[in-house]
């Protein structure tokens, strides 16, 4: 095969390799969810729609809606992702407690939920916007009871795990009060400022770990 002269030919261009498809999806996904977030923090749920979405994210209505029917589709999305990595990131804790090894102990564990709520509420642009549609939502309300659930459940087998005299309904009704109180005054604490947030989120720890060892207490003199 005859070698072709490259300087009697136009310059080649070089050709920027595309990413895969599934890459690409994948990033206009992210982007949508980044835009819509944006959008709900500057303007509320109510105030932002589908179609300034889709412009904002730069890509026509109909593309938005193959990625996402609907805008609460955004939100679910938001929310399962949150309530995904508080959950991953509490089960690694839950097992240094169960570990007999590991020397934790649940009341650890609670301060430990505590700080993953604040620090991811605080990362998502729009939380409070996005708490309040689930909480509207009934089919995200429904999502949400099973995630309470599930995390008091975590708290439950790390209660027992440290206390193994402790009843499993005592344990599961004790471990369900801590986390509904961390989850309401956490979203509380999002919506004030800065330096009052740290406040009363040092305030929710020593009333949580207060109810914890005073709710053992008790359960020791039931034995």
């Amino acid at each position: 095969m005859a070698n072709k002269n490259l300087s009697s030919t136009p310059e080649a261009k070089p050709r920027t390799p595309r990413a895969p498809k599934q890459e690409r999806s994948q990033a206009r996904f992210e982007s949508i969810l980044k835009v819509a977030l944006e959008l709900i923090a500057a303007r509320g749920y109510e105030a932002v729609s589908m179609r300034e979405i889709a412009r904002e994210a730069g890509m026509p209505i109909a593309s938005l809606y193959l990625y996402f029917p609907t805008k609460l589709a955004i939100v679910q999305e938001v929310w399962q992702r949150y309530t995904s990595s508080v959950s991953e990131r509490l089960q690694a804790d839950l097992q240094l407690i169960i570990d007999p090894e590991g020397g934790g102990d649940a009341g650890l564990l609670i301060e430990r939920l505590i700080d993953l709520m604040v620090e991811i509420q605080v990362s998502h642009p729009g939380f409070v916007e996005v708490w309040g549609c689930v909480a509207a939502a009934p089919e995200l309300r429904e999502l949400n009871q099973a995630d309470t659930l599930a995390t008091a459940s975590m708290v439950a087998m790390a209660i027992r795990s440290a206390h193994p005299h402790v009843d499993p309904e005592q344990a599961e009704g004790l471990a369900l009060v801590l986390c509904e109180g961390g989850s309401s005054v956490t979203k509380l604490a999002l919506t004030l400022p800065a330096e009052q947030r740290q406040q009363r989120v040092q305030q929710l720890k020593r009333t949580l770990q207060f109810i914890y060892n005073s709710s053992l207490e008790a359960f020791a003199r039931q034995v």
